[in-house]
C-alpha cells in the first residue's frame, strides 16, 4: 500500500484458458516472482462462485495454496465476483518491512495486521461471517468480530478511515426487510456517536453472489496523521438520505448508510484521498436510468469533484497535484461492460483499473466506481 511505502497490484493468469485451478496457481505463481523487497501481507481473490458449496472449497483451496507457498501470515479475502477479462484477479497489497514492523491479529477465522512505526499504528483486515442464520445475524456477528479485534489492540471504533462493505445478495430481502437497508441499520447501532466528531470512514457497499456479509478495514492511530471527510457538492451525504429513498416500512427501522463520499488521508510525507464506491447519484437521485454511458459519465463528473482544486486547496497548504492511483468498476450487467470501459478509458486512459461484475445497491443503478487518488 502506498502510506505503508508498499503497493498495490492486481495480478491476472497468463492466459484466460483452464480451470479455475490454474489460473488461481498461475496468478500465484507471478506473486512469488515478486522481488521488490516488499512484502505481501494481503490477498484479495475476486472469482465466482456457483453455490455455497462452491465457495466453501475455492476459500479452502485458495488458503491451502496460499499457506504452502508463502512463509509468512497472509490476510485472505475471497469476493464472490466474477472479473470481466478472465476467471480470476487477485490483488495484492504490499509494504516495506524496513520501514514499518507488522505483527498478525487473528480471531477464530478473520485477521488483521498491525503496522507500526514511531508513534503510527495501522490495522488492516477483514471480518466475515457466512452462517446462513438471517442476513441480520451475519451482518451483527461481522461487526461484533471487528469491535472485538479493536479492542484487542487497543483502537477505537472511530480510526477507521476506509472500509469496504461486501454483501451477498445486496438488494435482496431476507423476509420482509431489505438486506442492504438491515446492513446499514446493524452499522448505524454499531458506529453508535464513534464518527460524530470527525466524519465517517470512506467506504464501498457492493454486492457480491456468495459469502454473506464481509468487510474490509483500514485504521490508524497517529500523533501525525490527517484526515478528514471530502464532501461533493453536487451530492447529498449518504448519512443525510432522507428516507424517500430508504427501503423499508415507515413503521420499521430505516437508518441511513454511514460513510463519506471520500476521505482526505495524510501520513508523514504521503498525501491521499481514499474515494468511496460512487455511482449516477446527483443530490440523493439516481441520474441516467438504464443508460450505462449517462451513469458513467455522471460517477466520472462525481470522483472528480471529491479532488478539484477548490476541495485541494481546503486539504492543504501545499500545492497539489492529484493523480488517480487506480480504480475498481463495478459492473452491473456484462452487456453493458464495452460501453463503461470505453467511457472510463476516455477520462482516465490507462489508468490500472479492473473490472468486475457485481450487484449495486440500488436497482437502477448500473456502474460504480472506487478508487485512490495520489496528491503530489
Amino acid at each position: 500500500m502506498y502510506f505503508l511505502n508498499g503497493d498495490r497490484l492486481y495480478i491476472k493468469p497468463k492466459h484466460r484458458c483452464g480451470t479455475v485451478d490454474d489460473q488461481i496457481q498461475s496468478c500465484l505463481s507471478q506473486l512469488t516472482q515478486i522481488n521488490s523487497g516488499k512484502k505481501i501481507f494481503k490477498l484479495n481473490f475476486f472469482v465466482d462462485a456457483e453455490s455455497d458449496e462452491a465457495y466453501a472449497d475455492l476459500n479452502a483451496k485458495i488458503k491451502s495454496q496460499v499457506e504452502s507457498q508463502f512463509p509468512t501470515d497472509i490476510i485472505l479475502s475471497l469476493i464472490a465476483q466474477p472479473p470481466l477479462s478472465c476467471k480470476i484477479i487477485v490483488e495484492a497489497f504490499l509494504f516495506n518491512p524496513s520501514i514499518w514492523s507488522s505483527k498478525t491479529i487473528k480471531k477464530g477465522g478473520d485477521s488483521a495486521m498491525l503496522f507500526e512505526k514511531e508513534t503510527t499504528r495501522i490495522l488492516i483486515g477483514n471480518v466475515q461471517s457466512n452462517e446462513k442464520k438471517g442476513y441480520r445475524n451475519d451482518a451483527e456477528k461481522t461487526f461484533s468480530t471487528l469491535s472485538t479485534i479493536f479492542s484487542e489492540v487497543n483502537f477505537p471504533i472511530k480510526s477507521i478511515v476506509r472500509q469496504w462493505n461486501y454483501l451477498e445478495d445486496i438488494i435482496g430481502f431476507d423476509g420482509d426487510k431489505q438486506k442492504y437497508q438491515e446492513f446499514n441499520n446493524v452499522r448505524s447501532e454499531y458506529y453508535k456517536d464513534h464518527f460524530e466528531k470527525d466524519g465517517y470512514p470512506a467506504a464501498t457497499g457492493i454486492g457480491t453472489n456468495r459469502g454473506g456479509v464481509l468487510i474490509e478495514f483500514l485504521a490508524i492511530q497517529s500523533d501525525v496523521v490527517k484526515t478528514a471527510p471530502v464532501d461533493n457538492p453536487d451530492q447529498i451525504a449518504a448519512h443525510h438520505y432522507s428516507k424517500k429513498v430508504l427501503v423499508g416500512e415507515e413503521c420499521v427501522l430505516k437508518t441511513t448508510p454511514k460513510f463519506e463520499r471520500a476521505r482526505y488521508f495524510e501520513l508523514y510525507d504521503k498525501k491521499l484521498i481514499f474515494i468511496s464506491g460512487t455511482a449516477s447519484i446527483t443530490g440523493e437521485r439516481t441520474i441516467g436510468v438504464g443508460d450505462p454511458v449517462a451513469q458513467t459519465e455522471i460517477t466520472i463528473q462525481n470522483i472528480k469533484r471529491l479532488y478539484s482544486d477548490e476541495v485541494l486547496k481546503n486539504m492543504s497548504q501545499d500545492k497539489l497535484r492529484a493523480k488517480y492511483g487506480h480504480a475498481r468498476v463495478y459492473v452491473k450487467n456484462r452487456k453493458d461492460f464495452a460501453a463503461i470501459k470505453t467511457t472510463f478509458k476516455t477520462h482516465f486512459g490507462n489508468l490500472p483499473v479492473v473490472y468486475i461484475i457485481a450487484d449495486i445497491c440500488r436497482p437502477d443503478l448500473l456502474v460504480e466506481i472506487e478508487g485512490k487518488v495520489i496528491l503530489e
